[in-house]
Formats: C-alpha cells, sequence, structure tokens
C-alpha cells in the first residue's frame, strides 16, 4: 500500500509538472503593453501613430481629435475629420504614443492637461474618440469645447492602386500631391498657403515642382458642396453627392449645441472642473452607405461607451494571444512562441508577429484573409511581391493554407508587368519591378519545403504546371540578357540586364540599373533551386543543364567584383560602375555564398559593418557611393533604410560565416522597436546622421507608410539564421549555421503538417516533434 500511495504521489508530481511546462510556454509572450511604442515628443516624430482595426486604418494628426488618410476599401477619407478646440484655441499635441488598438496623444493647454485616446471597433467602419481634460490649477474652471465633425469619405468600388482614390474638393483623385499633407500639418495655424517645392506623383513617379501651395481651412472643408449634411435626434448624418458614402456622428455628452454644415457639423458644449478632476469628451463616427445602419450602430457605440471603448483592447489582446496558439481559428497554422533569456532579441522577435496582426485585414473581396504591405497614406488595399517574400519561410510555417491560396491567385499576375496585388478589384498593381520574378519563386519554394505539399508542382494553373511557372521565373535572365547587340558580344553580359529605369529596381538610386549583381545572383539561385525539383521529378537531364547553366553564370557574375566589399553595375557600353549598397551584400550573401572566396566575404563583411552598420540601424546605401547626393530615400538612400534590408543584411551575414555578428546586429536594433512595430523605412536623423551614432526614428519623408509587413522578416532571422530552420527540396530541414552565442527554445513551428519543438544551443539545433 505505501508503494502504491509513492506512486500515485509520483505520477501527480509528473503530472503537475507537465501541467506547468504547457502553461509557462504562453508566459513567454509579452502582452501588448510591452510591446506598444513609448511616448514619443513631436520633436522627435516624422510620423504620427496610425490606427487600425482589421478593416479600417487612419494617421492621427497634431491637434488632439482629427485623423486623415481614412483607407477601408471601398471607403477613403480626405483632408481630416475635424478638429477639437479648448477656450478658442487648438491645443496641439505635445507626446504621441502608439499601441495596437489605439492611438494617444497628450497636451498642456492653458491650465489643463489635455489626453486623447483614438480607437477603431474591430472590424467596424467607425472610430472611438475619449479626450480627457484635467484642470491641474487650484481653482474652479469653465471649459468651453468646439469639435469640428467633418464627413469627407467617399465610396470608391472597383480597381485601387498602391496612390488609392480619395475625395477633395473638386471630387475624386489619385493625385499624390501635398494639399492633404499641409492640411494635417497646419493644423492650428493660420497659415494656408506657402511657397515651397512640392512633390507630385505623376505616372507612379515623384516629381517635384516650386509653386504656390494652399489648401482649404476648416470652414472650406465644412462648407464644401460636395456633400450635404441632416441632423436626426442627435445624429450627425453627411451624404455624399458624388457616391453612396454617409458618415454619421453622434456625441456621447448631453447638451451640447449642434451647428450643421454642408460635410459635417460643430459641436459646442461647456462645463465647470472643480481644480485636480476631469472631464471627458467623447464622440463617435460611423460610415457606410445604409443611413440605417448607420444610425443604429452610432446609438449603439454611444450608449455603452465604456463598455465598447474598452472591448476594443480585450478584443486585441484576444487575436494577439491566439497568434501562438495551434488551436487558433486565425491560422492554419500558428506563430512559433519564442523562450529565451535573451530579453533584447525577444523584443526584436515579438515585434513581427505584432506587425503582421497589424496589418491583417479581414473585409476585402479578393481573399478572406491578407497581410497588408502597408498603409495608411498608401497601398489600403495592396500586397507587394517583395515585401512579404522576405518572410517567407516563416509564413509557410503561420499559414500555408492561406499561403497556397494566395499564390495560386498571384501566379496569373504577370510579373514582367506588376510588383502585387489589389486585394480591392483583384489585379496585378504596380510596375514590373526587378524582384518580382525572384519573389514569386521564393514564396512557392518555401510554401513547397514547407508544407511537403510537393503535389502542387504539378497543379496547372494558367496553363502551365507550377514547376513550369518556377522555370519560367528562373529562366527570365535569358529573355531581359542584352546579349549579342550591338557592343554586347563579350560574355559578361550573358547576366539578366534589368534596363534603363532605375525604378525596376531601387527607385532613387539613378546608377543602379542595367546588369547588376543582387538579381543575378537571385537568378542563379533560382535556376539551382528549379534543377532540384526537376531531379526529384525524375528529370536528371533537365536538372543537369540549370545546374551547369548557372555555374556558368557565377563565373560571370564574380568578375563583377570592384574590390574592397563592393560590386559593380554594367552598362551596355562596357561601362562599370561602383555601387555601394547593401542590395547587392545581401543577394550576393544570401544565395550564393559558397560560390564567394574567403577573402571576398571578409572584405564583403568589413564593408558593410565600415560604411552600412550604424549603431541601432544601418544605411541602405554608402556616404561614399558617387550617387548618394542624388538618392536621398530613407528606405533605399544613404539616410535609412527599408525595414527589410536589416533582416537581409543579418541572413547574409549568417550565410557567409558570420553569424555572431548578425545577432550583434539583431541586438543592436531593438531601440528602433520603442517607436512601435516596423514600418517601410527608419530614417538616420539629428546632428550625427552622417555618422554610426545616428538617431532612429519612423521616416515618413519620401512618401513612406508608417507600417510595413517586411520587418517581419526580423522574425524570420531567429527562426532561418538562429535556429537553422530553412528547408531545403532534399528534406534537409536544420541548417548548421555556425557557432554564435545564443539559446533558447521555439515551439509550434509547423512542418510538413506537423508541430515541432526547436532547441538552439551555440548554434545546435535538436527538432523534436510536439505531441
Amino acid at each position: 500500500m505505501k508503494h502504491f500511495i509513492q506512486l500515485i504521489i509520483f505520477l501527480l508530481f509528473v503530472s503537475a509538472c507537465k501541467q506547468e511546462k504547457s502553461s509557462s510556454i504562453y508566459d513567454n509572450i509579452p502582452n501588448l503593453e510591452e510591446l506598444s511604442g513609448n511616448w514619443v515628443s513631436v520633436d522627435t516624430v516624422d510620423m504620427e501613430p496610425s490606427v487600425r482595426n482589421f478593416q479600417s486604418q487612419a494617421l492621427t494628426n497634431p491637434d488632439m481629435s482629427s485623423i486623415s488618410w481614412l483607407a477601408a476599401a471601398p471607403y477613403a477619407g480626405g483632408y481630416h475629420t475635424g478638429i477639437f478646440k479648448l477656450n478658442g484655441g487648438v491645443p496641439l499635441v505635445k507626446e504621441f504614443r502608439w499601441q495596437p488598438y489605439q492611438a494617444l496623444r497628450r497636451a498642456k493647454f492653458e491650465s489643463f492637461r489635455i489626453e486623447s485616446s483614438t480607437r477603431m471597433p474591430v472590424e467596424k467602419n467607425a472610430v472611438m474618440w475619449n479626450i480627457k481634460i484635467t484642470n491641474e490649477s487650484d481653482s474652479m474652471k469653465t471649459i468651453k469645447i468646439e469639435q469640428d465633425l467633418i464627413g469627407f469619405i467617399s465610396k470608391y468600388t472597383g480597381d485601387w492602386q498602391w496612390w488609392y482614390p480619395y475625395p477633395k474638393m473638386e471630387g475624386k483623385t489619385t493625385v499624390r500631391d501635398d494639399e492633404v499633407e499641409n492640411a494635417r500639418h497646419f493644423i492650428g495655424k493660420t497659415i494656408d498657403e506657402e511657397d515651397a517645392y512640392v512633390t507630385e506623383l505623376i505616372n507612379g513617379k515623384p516629381q517635384k515642382k516650386k509653386l504656390t501651395t494652399n489648401w482649404p481651412s476648416d470652414i472650406e472643408l465644412l462648407e464644401c458642396s460636395k456633400y450635404f449634411t441632416e441632423i436626426d435626434d442627435g445624429c450627425i448624418l453627411i451624404h455624399d453627392t458624388e457616391t453612396e458614402a454617409i458618415t454619421g456622428f453622434k456625441v456621447v455628452n448631453p447638451h451640447v449645441k449642434l451647428n450643421a454644415y454642408n460635410s459635417g457639423a460643430t459641436v459646442e458644449l461647456e462645463s465647470g472642473i472643480e481644480p485636480g478632476s476631469s472631464f471627458d469628451f467623447q464622440f463617435v463616427m460611423v460610415y457606410g452607405d445604409n443611413e440605417d445602419d448607420i444610425k443604429s450602430e452610432l446609438e449603439s457605440l454611444t450608449t455603452n461607451f465604456y463598455s465598447n471603448f474598452s472591448q476594443i483592447e480585450k478584443e486585441w489582446e484576444k487575436r494577439w494571444y491566439s497568434l501562438f496558439n495551434p488551436e487558433n481559428e486565425m491560422l492554419s497554422g500558428t506563430f512559433p512562441v519564442l523562450e529565451t533569456n535573451d530579453e533584447i532579441a525577444k523584443k526584436v522577435y515579438y515585434t513581427g508577429p505584432l506587425t503582421m496582426l497589424y496589418l491583417t485585414h479581414t473585409n476585402l473581396p479578393q481573399h478572406d484573409k491578407v497581410f497588408l504591405t502597408g498603409g495608411p497614406r498608401w497601398g489600403g488595399s495592396i500586397t507587394f511581391f517583395w515585401d512579404i517574400t522576405e518572410w517567407s519561410t516563416l509564413w509557410a510555417t503561420i499559414d500555408p493554407a492561406m499561403m497556397k491560396e494566395h499564390l495560386s491567385s498571384w501566379i496569373s499576375i504577370d510579373p514582367s508587368k506588376f510588383y502585387g496585388q489589389d486585394n480591392q478589384g483583384g489585379k496585378g498593381v504596380g510596375n514590373g519591378y526587378s524582384a518580382n520574378y525572384w519573389a514569386l519563386f521564393q514564396m512557392i519554394r518555401a510554401y513547397i519545403t514547407v508544407s511537403g505539399d510537393y503535389e502542387f508542382l504539378d497543379k496547372e494553373l494558367e496553363g502551365k504546371t507550377v514547376l513550369e511557372h518556377l522555370e519560367h521565373y528562373a529562366t527570365n535572365w535569358e529573355r531581359i540578357s542584352i546579349y549579342g547587340q550591338p557592343n554586347t558580344q563579350d560574355e559578361i553580359y550573358k547576366l539578366a540586364d534589368f534596363g534603363d529605369d532605375e525604378w525596376n529596381l531601387l527607385e532613387c538610386v539613378p546608377t543602379y540599373k542595367h546588369i547588376v549583381p543582387s538579381f543575378n545572383a537571385g537568378y542563379i539561385w533560382m535556376m539551382r533551386e528549379t534543377a532540384n525539383f526537376f531531379e526529384l521529378k525524375g528529370k536528371p537531364q533537365k536538372a543537369k543543364e540549370l545546374h551547369i547553366e548557372a555555374d556558368e553564370m557565377v563565373e560571370r557574375l564574380l568578375q563583377l567584383y570592384a574590390g574592397n566589399g563592393v560590386w559593380y553595375s554594367l552598362y551596355p557600353d562596357g561601362k562599370k560602375i561602383e555601387v555601394r549598397h547593401c542590395l547587392d551584400f545581401m543577394f550576393m550573401g544570401r544565395y550564393i555564398p559558397d560560390d564567394i572566396p574567403v577573402n571576398i566575404k571578409s572584405e564583403m563583411m568589413e564593408f558593410v559593418y565600415r560604411e552600412l552598420i550604424t549603431d541601432n540601424w544601418m544605411r541602405a546605401q554608402s556616404l561614399k557611393d558617387i550617387a548618394a547626393k542624388d538618392s536621398d530615400r530613407a528606405d533605399h538612400g544613404p539616410l535609412g533604410a527599408f525595414d527589410g534590408w536589416p533582416a537581409g543584411t543579418m541572413d547574409a551575414l549568417t550565410q557567409l560565416g558570420f553569424p555572431q555578428k548578425a545577432l550583434d546586429f539583431y541586438h543592436n536594433i531593438e531601440p528602433v522597436t520603442n517607436e512601435g512595430i516596423w514600418a517601410q523605412a527608419h530614417e538616420l536623423w539629428g546632428e550625427n546622421k552622417m555618422n554610426k551614432k545616428a538617431k532612429v526614428r519612423i521616416a515618413q519623408r519620401g512618401w513612406h507608410n508608417r507600417e510595413s509587413s517586411s520587418g517581419i522578416a526580423m522574425s524570420q532571422v531567429m527562426l532561418k539564421n538562429f535556429f537553422g530552420f530553412y528547408p531545403d527540396i532534399n528534406g534537409k530541414i536544420i541548417q548548421t549555421n555556425g557557432q554564435l552565442n545564443f539559446s533558447g527554445t521555439l515551439y509550434h513551428v509547423k512542418y510538413k503538417g506537423e508541430y515541432y519543438t526547436l532547441k538552439t544551443e551555440n548554434g545546435k539545433t535538436t527538432m523534436i516533434i510536439e505531441n
């Protein structure tokens, strides 16, 4: 009996340990408060926080309430939603804070502290505001609140581009000039015009010109004849005469005075506030095309304002934690849970899934769920091939079913003409980026090798099997090569020539065109991977031909080495232009590392650290590049980098044999996350912007987006480079990347339909199937 009791106690102990271990997995996930941005001062911010809700998105402005660039396809907003005034003045924001479920603003005005929260109810075409005014004086104060409520929203069905349609005073436009931006940035100031260099988007390219630019005042917006307003039982209903859009506002506070205009109304109210006490001003906006539905939603949201307002945060928390649970209803896989004592690396890693969640939209007609590339100002409905391929291996573990469905759709889009898909209208968008073939190939390869769905290779889409599409992508370089044309008979011209338009490559770098090393290395890799697929399909001769062609191409490509870690671009007239850019480093390092001589690998690494990597970020282009002064854009130029570039650089460092340097870089960028999730680009600024001590912030200049998906690749760096998970076509799952000072565990890594736990210690990883 004694032994039986001991056995029972032992079994209970083991069971308790298992339960404790099981529950502790999810204790590794930071909460949303830990991953939210810090409070940042307006004098250090270049891009104000955004707000989203899985179907809508907008940017906040420098006042305490208005938002701009509202995009919720097919609805789009123009100018802004109206400013908040207190005692006749316009309090301007002193500090911003981004959180996934809200944008926070705070200011000091007279003797008042003002705190504003802007939230969007989850998956609703609605916005909620709560503005708290606190009396910090030692005497009773009377406040007079005035709030403009502007419903400048239209409904534009059909196709959207990166520059989506939105309403202006004269109606629908897709023109991206500075009028809306000026209306935003000069809020609270009396100026309504200035002489300046303005940038307009013409045929997809920005062009500057000097002119007197002006923008409408708030009263001009309110009096715009494009709209008319009715007030019905406290509901302000703004009707668009151009489209069927209707925008509704309702104020929660009682005893307000409403003054109707064309595109909205003004609200006035007065109240007294005791010393140390606060007053909450609250209102709601709902938009759509059915007046009864809008009134019903306004009533519902305002009647239980506090409950609805707090429910937004709870729903975000629920969706956040569900990302990491294999039983979740959002994904066909799950985002792997990272356990490590390396708190810095942990923060960088978990910023990735939060970025993915934030960019998830569930209301666009082409797919049940999409990961948008950017927004809110640009690409309100677009998925860009280049950005999402940067984390294709990770995507294949997270949601293989979604990935297959998207890829099956994207194969129908001509990569010689379009760089992505409009999830509103369904068509290809943009131009024929040189990256498109590589991007699509890499995603399809990742899906097949991670999911194990090799039958997908035989699936016929658009008249070809998927394998035939892969071969078409991999050999596209032959169709764009200029070898054999006048002055291009030398063997070195048997490489891909990407043409004379730099906008097909890095856009802002005028010298980066024609034959460039980066994507030629990509084509070599694609041919080799296609050969491996053919080998798998029992076609060894086809595989041999591709391998031979790839090896010969390597010999030609290595002739473009310029020395000191950098590479040449080759022009049709034989001219070689030295380009000191991260893109060549990344592609050569990631895709043909074994072909590069050891001494050149070291020189490449030294170049990156000498001229590109800074204390907390990197330059896409060296300040020593001959075109640096003509390439000043925060994503691809010398004063910042696209958020996908640090991840690509870390991957290349690892493949070239420097994994510890990749980990050090991973640690060094952690302070960048203090402003929020990953963006389109972070810029180097401040008095030290020309050296390694440069400050870093989310970039707006150069027409960048507040957030973007490419930075999710930082999480893939953890999976691929630090844990070695990168399944190849022949079935090898874990790659040996070398020793580094890191240990940790990744739970719930989905591979071939099963979940695995990966444990790594100093570069050695083991993989254990989960029950």
